[in-house]
């Protein structure tokens, strides 16, 4: 999994580097046969911590700005999908600087254990979306490994 992480950043460190990448931001007429792709910097947003505590994992997501209404949780089997969206530009206003774009965002995260789905529970404060998910420790499986009584020499 951590591999997976590492080749994310990868591809997004080498997107950044190509000129391609920053003609394409900047020229609105861009021709080019690859265009910007916004997917790869979603997938790492928001940033999380995920942790486990007194049989709880535990989901911390910066969501600066964003209430309740603005997102949408979701868990199917062991994937935790969290969607939202900002809404910063206001069309009746007159913008000298605009940084802060609308945009849409969808991430989704394995979780490493089973959980109860009616006893999760979720609170927004400060900007950090948390996310308590009791573990279901009835569908934890210890499986035993064993190794083979022939070892090569």
């Amino acid at each position: 999994m951590e591999i997976d992480k590492l080749k994310k950043w990868m591809d997004a460190a080498h997107s950044f580097q190509s000129e391609d990448f920053w003609n394409n931001i900047f020229d609105s007429k861009q021709t080019s046969a690859a265009p910007f792709n916004p997917q790869t910097i979603s997938d790492f947003f928001p940033k999380c911590d995920l942790f486990e505590e007194d049989n709880m994992l535990i989901l911390e997501a910066e969501v600066p700005g964003l209430v309740r209404d603005h997102l949408n949780i979701s868990i199917q089997q062991q994937v935790l999908t969290i969607k939202g969206e900002f809404k910063s530009l206001q069309t009746n206003r007159k913008y000298h600087i605009k940084e802060r774009a609308n945009r849409k965002f969808k991430k989704e995260l394995i979780l490493p254990y089973p959980t109860v789905s009616h006893q999760i529970k979720t609170d927004i404060k400060n900007g950090i979306l948390m996310i308590f998910m009791p573990i279901n420790l009835e569908e934890v499986e210890d499986i035993p490994i064993t190794f083979n009584s022939t070892d090569p020499e």
